[in-house]
């Protein structure tokens, strides 16, 4: 039986690709499904950096290790832009709308470059010069304002694409209090405190997507302990709300105190290739019958460098040396739970 279906299947997708078909999925049987779909990766990244007095250290680990970050992207021929905001954007509708264009770098060392894309020349080098934002911002750091203000701005208007997914990774010693104030207030019980859930919800809004199927993710490098907090007294404060933001949209958790970002760029970048790169199927498996192919090579289940089945997204998630590039065909055999009538 499984012989004859492989040589249905090869034979579909020859007419698939010839034909030009559009939709990725297909029925052969009653009794089983398969699904056909090429990885067009779209990836919008919005870094939002601390440009407070205490950063430079963190700003200069970020741009000397950002290759760790990179280059699977340029390896994989992913479709990304990345752009750079601040932590005090958000001061933007009080002082001057054109605070929340994205930044191509600070103190006269710019880059005229706004949106970095895989057609830009000298990428790391460009990068380097936009995430290094000085030390001359403002000290009431508003990460979660800031980046609101910067996607919703119509200066940046066209970087969150709706067949994107859209990272936010955040760059801070210190806390994230948006409020509906302009003066500096670092206190969780302020009754204008923005919740947490308030920009979840923007999020939501803004990528037309939700719950284990949305397409966005929250990441950060912040302190998240006592012994972090401690080396970077005064100033610092436990990253208590970026966490709450980071675990509920399935983002990753960088450590300040690392000297070294180069594994943790490296994590962050992994997490948004598996989560832009899930493989969603319109009905749910039994499990132990899937059978999954990249580009006509057969893919394990495993964890590290497989698929793993995500029963809540109903959908696959590849991870390390399987993660697909741009242009992969990705074929899904399984039996579904329940059949066709």
């Amino acid at each position: 039986m499984k012989t004859s279906k492989y040589v249905l299947i090869s034979l579909l997708l020859t007419m698939l690709v010839s034909c030009g078909e559009k939709d990725p999925s297909f029925s052969l049987f009653s009794e089983s499904d398969v699904f056909y779909q090429t990885v067009t990766n779209k990836l919008d990244i919005l870094w939002v950096m601390d440009n407070s007095g205490s950063m430079q250290n963190l700003q200069t680990n970020v741009a000397n290790n950002f290759n760790s970050f990179i280059s699977d992207f340029v390896d994989k021929n992913y479709d990304f832009q990345i752009a750079v905001t601040t932590t005090d954007t958000w001061r933007a509708p009080y002082i001057n709308p054109n605070l929340a264009k994205f930044r191509d770098g600070a103190d006269g060392n710019n880059s005229g470059v706004f949106v970095i894309t895989p057609e830009t020349p000298n990428v790391i080098q460009t990068f380097i010069t936009n995430i290094t934002q000085g030390v001359n911002g403002g000290g009431d750091e508003r990460a979660f304002q800031s980046f609101k203000e910067a996607l919703s701005s119509p200066l940046n208007a066209g970087f969150v694409r709706d067949d994107g997914f859209l990272a936010v990774i955040i760059v801070s010693d210190e806390e994230d209090f948006s409020h509906s104030g302009t003066n500096h207030d670092d206190d969780y019980n302020n009754p204008n405190l923005y919740p947490v859930q308030d920009y979840e919800d923007y999020l939501d809004t803004l990528t037309n997507s939700t719950g284990a199927s949305r397409r966005y993710s929250v990441s950060s490098i912040s302190i998240w302990d006592t012994p972090c907090l401690n080396a970077n007294t005064p100033w610092g404060r436990i990253g208590i709300r970026y966490g709450e933001l980071v675990d509920a949209t399935n983002g990753e958790k960088g450590d300040v105190c690392s000297s070294d970002f180069a594994s943790t760029l490296d994590d962050i970048q992994t997490k948004i290739a598996e989560l832009s790169t899930q493989f969603y199927l319109s009905r749910e498996p039994v499990v132990s019958t899937i059978e999954v192919w990249v580009n006509g090579n057969p893919i394990l289940e495993d964890a590290d460098n497989g698929w793993t089945y995500d029963p809540v997204a109903v959908s696959l998630v590849f991870h390390g040396t399987s993660i697909p590039s741009q242009g992969a065909q990705i074929l899904v055999d399984f039996d579904p739970v329940t059949v066709i009538e």
